[in-house]
């Protein structure tokens, strides 16, 4: 049997689920405010607007008055695909078929006393949605057709005030997530030995509860010189889902009995877990006169991601450790910011954002490369009402799995994504 047949005939058995919750965890969604996002990322050191509970938690005890701030983002990712030899040919082509995601992310927050405020914050920290198109003939249909993270962290934060110029903060991270899958089971002709669509399977996971927790400092060290750091801990969901399977007929009697007896049937359900990565960010923000710069560094725990346990309940024999090897990643970051007049500014700003996927874990579920991110956004102010947008353009190199691909769906990946914010902000 040839390499292609062999890979695709072990799918199956390397996991039904495959490994969608890593892959999952390791797309990291940072546009949690556009103010924030014109700086490119880069606001750990300023955190002077409610969307601090994402960025230093520290941040709110520096807020007046209550405070709302809420928007959302559109983020629109494409990606496409070469493949290489032998599996699936360097004749093919995929495009990516995702379509458009709007996380949201809402903020509040008010003072109890001259020294504490309270906030909390809703938004989205993790996701993912990858989708190809033609799914019923892309060349990648055994590993995913379409793949999907959803969930969000209810963030209910405390700010203290040390010092005039130095506050910490701490809030509590209650992160709701689920996972679903749609994919293809693939099967061998035994009278062909040809790979076919044995079935297809619909996976989709209950909605988890995890708990995590996220502090912070703040230190104005001066009126043109802050600095800030951050930290969110790591986040544990366990999964409890059905994999549906749909056996798939071929119009050919015997076939089709070979197949019942070969391929799982109806509803099997299954567990697994995963671990969220913690974060820590740092940065410096300096301003003078009608400027302001910051500049950030950030770093994820993605090595949580060393393997993926899936375990499936009433047929053992599919269980399976998945190996995964993410790597612990850094992003860099900067803006700069000019304030035009009272009412408007405008800014921009780079990131770097590594990688932390080695390339035999780059696949349809999430085709992870590194990116480059540009920044440009503005605000408009009036009275108590202000309103903030942003944009970005995320490019990444080419990624190539390197002929080492754990699903042997070996080829190259290329990526980009424009997203836009939009936060409105009032101050009562």
């Amino acid at each position: 049997m040839s390499k292609s047949r062999r890979a695709l005939a072990a799918a199956l058995a390397a996991g039904i689920l495959g490994p969608v919750p890593a892959h999952a965890a390791g797309f990291a969604i940072f546009e949690q405010g556009a103010r924030g996002m014109g700086f490119a990322g880069a606001f750990t050191a300023q955190a002077n607007d409610p969307s601090a509970i994402f960025h230093n938690a520290a941040g709110i005890a520096f807020l007046k008055g209550k405070q709302f701030y809420g928007g959302a983002t559109l983020i629109h990712p494409t990606s496409t695909f070469t493949g290489a030899d032998p599996f699936p040919g360097a004749a093919v082509t995929e495009t990516g078929d995702t379509g458009l995601l709007v996380p949201p992310a809402v903020y509040y927050t008010q003072p109890f006393s001259e020294r504490i405020v309270f906030g909390i914050g809703l938004h989205t920290p993790f996701g993912l949605t990858t989708s190809w198109a033609n799914p019923d003939t892309f060349s990648g249909r055994f590993v995913s057709q379409r793949a999907e993270l959803k969930g969000f962290s209810i963030n209910p934060t405390v700010g203290y005030k040390l010092a005039d110029r130095f506050a910490l903060g701490a809030g509590l991270d209650v992160r709701l997530s689920s996972v679903s899958l749609q994919r293809r089971v693939p099967a061998v002709n035994p009278f062909t030995q040809r790979v076919i669509d044995g079935a297809s399977i619909d996976l989709s996971s209950n909605t988890d509860v995890g708990f995590g927790f996220n502090v912070g400092a703040l230190a104005k060290i001066s009126d043109s010189l802050s600095a800030g750091v951050h930290y969110r801990h790591q986040v544990k969901s366990s999964y409890n889902g059905t994999a549906n399977f749909t056996q798939i007929g071929t119009g050919n009697a015997q076939v089709d009995t070979v197949l019942t007896a070969r391929v799982p049937q109806g509803s099997q359900a299954l567990t697994t877990e995963i671990v969220f990565p913690g974060m820590f960010m740092g940065g410096v923000a300096y301003t003078t006169g009608d400027w302001t710069f910051e500049a950030d560094i950030d770093w994820y725990q993605w090595s949580k991601f060393s393997q993926l346990n899936l375990v499936f309940t009433d047929r053992p024999d599919l269980s399976q450790s998945i190996v995964e090897d993410y790597k612990n990643s850094w992003q860099y970051r900067m803006g700069l910011e000019r304030r035009l007049t009272e009412a408007w500014a405008v800014r921009g700003g780079y990131f770097f954002d590594q990688s932390p996927a080695p390339a035999a874990s780059v696949s349809p579920l999430l085709p992870d490369a590194d990116r480059n991110g540009f920044a440009l956004g503005g605000s408009w102010k009036s009275g108590r009402f202000h309103a903030d947008a942003a944009m970005w353009v995320l490019l990444s190199p080419s990624r190539s799995t390197e002929g080492i691909n754990r699903d042997s769906f070996d080829g190259t990946y290329k990526s980009h994504a424009v997203t836009l914010g939009i936060f409105l902000g009032y101050s009562f």
